[in-house]
């Protein structure tokens, strides 16, 4: 395959089950180079394309997976002929197909930063055949890194009613001015912005949480939930391929609507 070790001597495809998981440590081809799997982080969908034409190898990766998800990887591929930035996607030792572009290139990166790094980045995926024809594709996710925060960090603290007041007049302000983005770059600033809200309402929802007496606890259990989408989306944009994948002024308008009519 190139950049991992053959570790199967087998002529024909065939694939032990155990094979579709990787091992903590991967051998490669690079003499002294040895690879840990990343850590489990953010699971982003990639777009698999060229199935077609390895046909025999997902039959085989199928057979194998038994219908269960099963772990893929990917392998930078910089001397292919037909694109210098091509990533490969390979289960168990067989290659299955190849990032689509234009997502390729941000992911050829990615990938390289990863092996800088002594990992190799992989994720989960599964074959799935259409309804009443013969195409069959897999469907899968890397893992990545969370991207800022997570509402886990933030600690409970009561907000003084002017604070509160302050917090609910910016998240209204926020659902007012801000538009649809038309590029990534406005996407993840949108999402930088909405976290910044968010997190003024976090910290007094955890405090509510631990002191309920007086207090409209489903309304602050509504808050938190939308908050926690909020930070989740900041971390999804830094992996879109698309300024439509997060639908940020959604969520930002579902939160001015909870915490519009809140007395502080």
């Amino acid at each position: 395959m190139g950049f991992l070790k053959k570790v199967f001597g087998a002529k024909e495809i065939v694939i032990d089950p155990a094979d579709l998981t990787l091992p903590d440590l991967i051998a490669t081809d690079k003499l002294g180079l040895t690879l840990k799997k990343a850590q489990v982080g953010q699971p982003v969908e990639i777009d698999i394309v060229g199935e077609s034409f390895r046909v025999a190898n997902i039959s085989a990766v199928a057979k194998a997976a038994e219908g269960k998800q099963f772990e893929i990887y990917l392998v930078p591929e910089p001397n292919n002929q037909y694109d210098k930035r091509a990533v490969a996607v390979y289960a168990a030792n067989v290659h299955v197909g190849y990032i689509g572009k234009p997502a390729n290139t941000q992911w050829f990166n990615w990938v390289n930063e990863a092996i800088s790094r002594g990992e190799l980045l992989w994720g989960m995926a599964k074959v799935v055949s259409a309804e009443d024809t013969a195409n069959t594709g897999i469907f899968g996710s890397i893992y990545m890194p969370k991207v800022g925060r997570e509402v886990e960090e933030l600690i409970p603290q009561k907000m003084t009613d002017a604070a509160l007041g302050k917090a609910i007049e910016k998240a209204i302000n926020l659902s007012n001015t801000c538009n649809e983005p038309e590029t990534i770059t406005q996407l993840k600033s949108l999402c930088k912005k909405a976290v910044g809200v968010a997190a003024l309402f976090v910290s007094h929802a955890k405090w509510v949480e631990e002191n309920p007496e007086g207090q409209d606890t489903q309304k602050w259990e509504d808050v938190m939930s939308v908050c926690d989408y909020i930070f989740d989306d900041f971390s999804d944009a830094a992996y879109a391929s698309d300024e439509m994948e997060v639908d940020a002024v959604g969520r930002i308008q579902e939160l001015a609507e909870l915490v519009n009519g809140m007395k502080p």
